[in-house]
């Protein structure tokens, strides 16, 4: 059954591992994580946890110019939820062929995905807690998928990050200083629906969406650039215009980012971490702009809230210029 298994996983990713459900759950009560059910229900019925993974590109897009904003390198073009998903739906099919009850995910099911990597033995966790996966770095899109099954988790040596800590040192956030705090952490903010503050607002330079600095900074990811998907390669809308942007309507913006992964906040995320890059680009020439998208988002309390400092601090820069 387990070489049954692996021929079916080789026909559609390269990079695979096997932990079973016990040892993650009692590795997490261990480390006292809670998962998305603390009481593991989602795992009832399950012996193993199947972990995958797939590359996408690090080769980035140009920054175009001051008045737009870059996408996150893993939020190019189609979002992976979607080609990961339809991989799994093919792997599950197969594996239901053959006897095997299964229940697939890509981010949704419960399971956390590094953890679980790290304990398969498919890769290690970094210090910016990515992980690290041979030949792929940290360039990996994540799934699992339980199986009622046991399959013995496969011995492999791996590296480590050693002494080294460049992607500490290069996080601008300080969210790697004391191993990992997510609040702290550019990428969790830019998805997060809530007010920025002047920290916040400071961060947002050059990228609208996401952060790639700790993925760019680690000596792992050297010489690593795989073109495997064509769903993963730029499209012409990893550049969002922001002037633009505050006029877009909801529908308007799910007609142009519906299916990639910056989307799934929807457009006010987006909208709010644009106000930081037009103030950090000094556009205030756009204040009417901002005022207006203050007009269609007036129900939302944590746009308004960053749209008025937003306004304050540029009418401040005005008034010492």
């Amino acid at each position: 059954m387990r070489q049954q298994v692996i021929d079916i996983l080789r026909r559609h990713v390269d990079k695979y591992g096997f932990v079973s459900v016990a040892e993650y759950q009692q590795s997490r009560d261990a480390l006292g994580k809670q998962d998305l059910y603390a009481d593991y229900r989602f795992l009832d019925g399950f012996e193993t946890i199947i972990t995958l993974a797939i590359p996408y590109p690090t080769k980035e897009v140009k920054w175009s110019k001051k008045g737009y904003g870059r996408l996150s390198r893993y939020s190019y073009a189609t979002d992976y939820h979607i080609v990961f998903g339809d991989i799994l739906k093919r792997i599950a099919t197969e594996l239901n062929a053959i006897g095997i009850r299964t229940k697939a995910s890509v981010d949704t099911g419960g399971v956390d995905e590094r953890w679980a990597g790290h304990l398969s033995n498919m890769g290690w966790l970094g210090k910016n807690q990515f992980l690290i996966i041979e030949d792929y770095g940290t360039y990996s899109f994540l799934a699992t998928i339980l199986v009622d099954v046991p399959l013995a988790t496969e011995e492999r040596v791996h590296d480590d990050c050693g002494d080294c800590r460049r992607c500490i040192d290069a996080c601008p956030s300080g969210a790697l200083d004391n191993g990992f705090e997510q609040d702290l952490c550019i990428s969790h903010l830019s998805q997060e629906k809530i007010p920025f503050g002047d920290t916040e607002i400071k961060y947002f330079k050059t990228m609208i969406y996401g952060c790639d600095i700790c993925m760019k900074a680690c000596p792992k990811n050297k010489g690593i650039d795989i073109h495997k998907y064509a769903a993963f390669e730029p499209t012409g809308i990893e550049n969002i215009h922001l002037k633009s942007l505050l006029a877009m309507t909801n529908r308007e913006y799910m007609a142009i980012y519906g299916n990639n992964a910056s989307s799934w906040r929807g457009a006010s995320v987006i909208k709010r971490n644009a106000l930081a890059m037009i103030y950090n680009h000094r556009l205030y020439d756009l204040k009417d702009d901002i005022v207006t998208s203050m007009e269609a988002l007036k129900d939302n309390p944590w746009y308004i809230e960053t749209a008025e400092l937003v306004l304050k601090r540029i009418d401040e820069k005005e008034r010492t210029s």
